[in-house]
């Protein structure tokens, strides 16, 4: 599975977003932001740019982007969104809920938060 620099910087945008839903963005979120960036081969010299980019994203292109993604690419958004929000160690209400909107407004399979982590460490 492979994404654009548009589709990875949304999935960013998106996941900064999860990240910053409880009001506090904690260190090992951003590690494992920072992961996923390596997993999929972001050179670090890409890095500051792509993340600016991201920044500079409207949160409605970034779903309209992910929107038109295909199935596998949605079910690794969707994963790695409810990942995410486990990192911390609690899952804050309002976590859940951008999850759940994120994924009704950008049609991304349904899974619980067990699912998504699991798909995560199979990955």
């Amino acid at each position: 599975m492979t994404f654009n620099k548009v589709d990875f910087a949304a999935i960013l945008k998106l996941a900064f977003a999860m990240a910053a839903a409880d009001n506090v963005i904690e260190k090992n979120e951003q590690a494992v932001i920072a992961l996923e960036m390596m997993r999929f081969g972001v050179p670090e010299s890409d890095i500051d740019p792509l993340v600016k980019v991201a920044d500079a994203m409207q949160p409605t292109d970034a779903l309209a982007a992910v929107s038109n993604m295909d199935y596998e690419q949605k079910k690794y958004v969707a994963a790695f969104l409810g990942f995410l929000m486990t990192v911390d160690g609690k899952i804050d209400d309002a976590e859940l809920k951008l999850w759940a909107l994120i994924s009704t407004l950008c049609n991304l399979p349904t899974m619980t938060v067990e699912q998504a982590a699991n798909y995560m460490t199979e990955l």
